[in-house]
């Protein structure tokens, strides 16, 4: 079969278009042809090594929309023939947080393309709890574009930050995946006030069409000045960036607000001023992916056209470089998805 590896951490010329051995599958395991894979910003990261660098060779890909062509003795919960997509991330099964529902907490997590292979091929074989029917409404490539993305928002959001109707929300970086996700969840689901940033104005009105109520250019606007005018402090933010933005984004929440923090793209190490934090009684709360049960809730939404797939570009799997190339620029409003 097809499939896209990479054997060195690097740049665009680390990935690799090969042919490889087909999997096998077991007991409990399913067999899926991929028909869509999406991109994602973690792709990236560990394609260049940063903080996760998994065993070599590697495959990527966490978001996978296909169709189920065999199946293990023991599997009860998908046909042949399924339209599927499969979890973003699979976990043990076995432990009190599994048991539990908090799968995103076990121990054994793992992104799918981080440490266990992912979705750059043709095929790929994997435990039939990770599998669910897609919504019957979307095609493969919308399929692909939604789980890894809206899971981790609707988990900011509503399990981690407990967004509230009317409450004024800042999502930074509004025209990324999780983004994009988050401003339909705010709004559609919850009916919260709406503050976005994106990077040029032709993401602005796009914003917009997707449930913004107020959207600002932080290239050539200031976040900050720009929300304590129109807005004085505000209940929520979530944030991606991490070092750049935290100590000023704590100035804008109100006392007894909430940061939540799913990601750290401008760095790690920040430095804040915690006479906020206690003065002002703020909770800055962290967020990874989201639970395995909360997809099931996240088709359903989709099925009832409550919310959208938000897709910039679509290539075939050959053309994997130039879709990491499109997702590095910052041009993208939404995902990338590769055709297999």
């Amino acid at each position: 079969m097809k499939a896209v590896i990479i054997n060195n951490f690097g740049e665009l010329d680390a990935l690799e278009l090969i042919d490889i051995e087909e999997p096998k599958i077991g007991p409990n395991e399913v067999l899926i042809k991929i028909k869509a894979v999406s991109i994602n910003h973690i792709d990236i990261w560990i394609r260049k090594g940063i903080n996760i660098r998994p065993k070599l060779p590697h495959i990527l890909g966490a978001d996978i929309s296909g169709i189920v062509i065999d199946k293990g003795s023991e599997v009860k919960n998908v046909e042949i023939g399924d339209e599927v997509i499969l979890a973003p991330a699979i976990s043990c099964n076995n432990c009190y947080e599994c048991i539990s529902g908090n799968d995103n907490f076990c121990k054994s997590y793992s992104i799918l393309g981080e440490h266990v292979w992912g979705g750059y091929r043709e095929y790929i074989n994997i435990r039939s709890e990770f599998v669910f029917k897609k919504p019957k409404n979307l095609n493969f490539i919308e399929s692909a574009s939604f789980p890894l993305v809206f899971l981790t928002a609707y988990n900011a959001l509503i399990r981690r930050g407990n967004l509230s109707r009317d409450e004024v929300i800042l999502i930074m970086s509004g025209g990324s995946g999780v983004g994009s996700a988050a401003i339909q969840i705010a709004k559609k689901l919850v009916n919260a006030y709406v503050i976005t940033t994106v990077g040029n104005d032709e993401k602005i009105q796009k914003a917009y069409e997707i449930g913004a109520d107020y959207v600002i250019n932080w290239k050539r606007t200031d976040i900050i000045e720009e929300i304590k005018n129109k807005f004085g402090r505000i209940d929520m933010v979530l944030d991606h960036t991490g070092k750049m933005h935290l100590n000023n984004l704590i100035k804008i929440v109100k006392n007894g607000g909430r940061i939540i923090s799913y990601g750290a793209t401008s760095g790690h190490l920040a430095e804040i001023d915690l006479r906020h934090i206690f003065y002002r009684q703020i909770s800055i709360i962290g967020s990874t992916m989201g639970r395995r049960a909360d997809l099931i809730k996240i088709i359903n939404y989709f099925e009832n056209k409550l919310f959208k797939p938000v897709i910039y570009k679509v290539l075939p799997l050959k053309d994997v470089k130039e879709g990491h190339r499109i997702l590095e620029s910052g041009e993208v409003f939404g995902k990338v998805v590769l055709e297999v």
